[in-house]
């Protein structure tokens, strides 16, 4: 079982502050804290009050995808 921000991985988080492609990181709560997070996809956007899902750790940034649900 992995901890700390790798344990992360496939967890549920809501975007607080927009999302606007791999350079302008905005901001996601997740486990009752404020991370900086990044688009999976380079060039996507993804708005505050998005659900999101954490695809991985890079550069100390959370990388997400939109939650389809």
């Amino acid at each position: 079982m992995l901890s700390g921000v790798q344990g992360m991985i496939g967890e549920t988080a809501f975007v607080t502050r927009r999302i606007d492609g791999a350079h302008r990181p905005g901001s996601i709560r997740a486990r009752g804290e404020e991370w900086l997070a990044i688009p999976l996809d380079p060039e996507e956007t993804i708005e505050e009050g998005k659900s999101v899902v954490v695809a991985d750790v890079t550069r100390g940034l959370l990388v997400v995808y939109a939650n389809e649900d």
